[in-house]
């Protein structure tokens, strides 16, 4: 009988992921589909024939070392976020970052979220309520300011494509990280005028609701113990200024190198902030679909995608790119997880991941006790 409920729960466990992945591929297959009206493939197809693969790979090696440094930036400024929260060495959070930032590109519907803080909780003597806080804050932070770079392209921008549908992303994704940021501080400072503002408002409408997003909110406030020390807070944000910063030149080198489309950094400054608004959107493994959609609808605002010619440079521009951010982006937590089999991804630790999740939203008293450091 004590053998039964495991199996019982392991065979739950495989239909949710199961059901999950289905779902997950058909939302990139939707995407994708449209990616493909943007652009046709018969115009990628004459585009392959003609493309000078020569430089194309000469881009593609310039590419690889500046990504590399986005995604090192990416790596490296989490461990400011984490170490308020107690002592941990540095390697094991970086080492983490790499594995979870994989699990995030690869497990569908971006469950692989939850991965970094269940590896690092398991690993180390902070707490899994606390490490969850630092992802969420990191989150909210990139959010604001993709969403403030995506307003400030769409507000200097004076093309002729229309920007409805970059501009009503850009609206949604603001009405999620901005209430998000104010009620975390909020949380963080009066934790107890948090919840009374909760409940006034969700909670007269969903009471029970109302509960777990405050629950949450005293939790999450926990992520804002970095923004209140100058040691950890300058190399956070400089370390985030870098990989933003790396992300877009990085994609402007294989664009002019490799397809010799002459847009200016500012230009894909706007591209890289509707990529990145799209890729919020849970899909499948990879985000293949809609990573390749907003490519193609944030290129559509500088270049005219109704030529073929263009058209067929930005289809395989925009699949290159995401080939090449996801090589850069598996092998080191590939590598790693080979060398520590503590940090290995696989079907038991996402289940277990999903767990640490539910635990630390229902525990609110326990998520809050982690130690305390005073480095």
């Amino acid at each position: 009988m004590n053998q039964a409920r495991p199996n019982t729960r392991e065979k739950g466990d495989r239909l949710q992921l199961g059901l999950s992945l289905l779902l997950a591929l058909l939302i990139g297959a939707a995407f994708l589909y449209l990616a493909t009206r943007a652009i046709p493939l018969e115009a990628v197809r004459d585009y392959l024939g003609q493309a000078d693969w020569g430089q194309i790979a000469l881009a593609a090696l310039v590419f690889l070392p500046v990504y590399a440094v986005c995604h090192g930036a990416r790596i490296l400024r989490w461990y400011f976020l984490v170490r308020p929260l107690g002592e941990v060495r540095p390697k094991l959070v970086h080492q983490v970052c790499a594995v979870g930032s994989m699990a995030i590109l690869l497990v569908p519907l971006r469950l692989g979220e939850l991965v970094r803080p269940f590896l690092l909780a398991r690993t180390s003597k902070i707490s899994a309520a606390g490490v969850l806080a630092t992802v969420v804050v990191e989150r909210v932070v990139d959010g604001l300011i993709i969403t403030g770079l995506l307003f400030l392209g769409l507000w200097t921008y004076q093309g002729g494509a229309s920007i409805e549908m970059a501009r009503g992303a850009g609206a949604i994704a603001a009405l999620i990280f901005v209430p998000a940021l104010v009620m975390a501080i909020v949380a963080y400072r009066n934790r107890e005028l948090s919840r009374r503002i909760t409940m006034a408002t969700i909670g007269r409408f969903l009471p029970s609701i109302a509960e777990k997003v405050a629950s949450l909110l005293e939790q999450f406030s926990l992520g804002f113990e970095a923004m209140a020390r100058r040691g950890d807070l300058v190399p956070f944000l400089v370390g985030t200024a870098v990989y933003w910063a790396t992300n877009v030149i990085s994609m402007w080198v294989l664009l002019r190198l490799g397809f010799g489309i002459d847009i200016g950094l500012w230009e894909m400054m706007t591209v890289m902030a509707v990529l990145v608004v799209g890729i919020m959107v849970p899909t499948g493994p990879a985000m293949a679909g809609n990573f390749e959609y907003f490519v193609a609808h944030g290129m559509g605002l500088f270049v005219p995608l109704d030529q073929g010619s263009i058209a067929g440079q930005v289809g395989v521009f925009a699949a290159l790119l995401h080939l090449l951010q996801v090589l850069v982006i598996v092998t080191p937590g590939v590598w790693i997880m080979v060398r520590n089999r503590q940090l290995r991804v696989n079907r038991k630790t996402l289940a277990e991941s999903q767990s640490m999740a539910d635990r630390a939203v229902s525990d609110v008293d326990g998520g809050l006790s982690g130690p305390d450091d005073d480095q």
